[in-house]
């Protein structure tokens, strides 16, 4: 199903989910030698003759370099079968290392289930949990998560926005949300999914995203009710070296926001990385892969509300920049919660 949703109910057992990373098919280490070092891995080796076909057992699914040889094993948890090539001489060598697009990084750990209730270690426990694992779903999930379909007025800003069902797509195992390249006159569409329950108090939010790398969106994942019940972690496209924008909006019309920023991963636009908002009491708290970046305190939401996801532009030169010239695409691979509601109480 790729999505978990327990409501009142410990009959079925919880299962943690599994984070996968890219694999290759077997294990390969390559060595070339020459007389001498060449100036460039590109260099023509002197010999390469294939020494040994063995068997391969407990291969991970990462990369490593064995600095002896200097040379590069590639390897996966499925593979039966390592070939290695080693050169017909003990002179130097040289590698060049091979890998995947994408890799995998450290994401939280799972809560501990403690009767009906899913403990999350520094934030307390919670009564309801939902998975949406978008690497093994092919249909959105609506009757859990729904797609925006509303107009945004341009205020001060060039440009006006939409919100419709055209710029969301389940793909490549990523939820995609994108900003239409080369829109130039309002409204400039963008994407934007949220839960279908509204009454949410407090949770643990996990979300496993690739940034896009095209300047001219703003990507948001954060807790919503009004402008002055909100919490952000967003992210500018056009401005990456800003850093993850970590807000509580202010609780009062005409009120200061409180905002600080951390650096964003220098691959956040090549590979997946977990961002994670944990709202609770009197306190918000902004972790990166698992590991906590921030404690806000002030301007906290105490009201119930929604969880979003979007990527939008409205032109604003000192927020979200653009509208992009090509097509802004935000990835999301998974989106993990555990969480209180004040209409179901979760309970056995």
């Amino acid at each position: 199903m790729g999505c978990q949703d327990v409501f009142g109910t410990c009959d079925v057992p919880w299962i943690p989910s599994v984070s996968v990373a890219t694999t290759f098919s077997t294990q390969v280490l390559i060595t070339f030698s020459s007389a001498a070092v060449p100036s460039t891995p590109s260099a023509t080796p002197t010999a390469i003759t294939i020494s040994s076909l063995t068997p391969s057992s407990a291969l991970s699914s990462s990369s490593s370099t064995t600095s002896s040889a200097c040379s590069t094993t590639i390897s996966t948890s499925t593979s039966t079968t390592g070939i290695t090539l080693t050169s017909s001489t003990s002179s130097p060598v040289i590698s060049t290392a091979v890998s995947p697009a994408t890799s995998s990084v450290s994401t939280s750990p799972e809560p501990i289930q403690s009767g009906c209730l899913w403990v999350v270690a520094g934030s307390g426990s919670f009564t309801h949990t939902q998975t949406f694992d978008f690497t093994q779903l092919t249909d959105f999930p609506s009757a859990d998560l729904s797609i925006s379909n509303y107009d945004i007025e341009a205020g001060k800003a060039p440009y006006s926005q939409i919100y419709n069902s055209d710029q969301v797509s389940i793909d490549d195992g990523t939820l995609q949300l994108k900003v239409p390249g080369g829109q130039t006159t309002s409204p400039i569409y963008g994407a934007e999914v949220q839960t279908t329950v509204q009454d949410i108090l407090y949770g643990s939010v996990r979300t496993t995203v690739q940034v896009s790398e095209v300047p001219g969106t703003c990507h948001g994942l954060f807790y919503y009710k009004s402008d002055n019940q909100e919490s952000d972690i967003e992210i500018l496209t056009a401005d990456l070296e800003s850093g993850i924008h970590y807000t509580n909006q202010a609780n009062i019309p005409g009120g200061k926001s409180t905002t600080v920023t951390h650096p964003l991963p220098s691959n956040a636009t090549v590979v997946m990385h977990e961002y994670r908002l944990d709202w609770l009491p009197g306190k918000t708290i902004y972790y990166l892969d698992g590991a906590e970046q921030q404690v806000l305190m002030s301007n906290v939401p105490d009201v119930p509300g929604s969880w979003l996801w979007n990527n939008w532009s409205n032109g604003d030169s000192g927020w979200s920049a653009g509208p992009p010239d090509i097509d802004s695409v935000l990835k999301i691979e998974k989106i993990e919660m555990y969480y209180n509601r004040t209409g179901s109480a979760g309970t056995c």
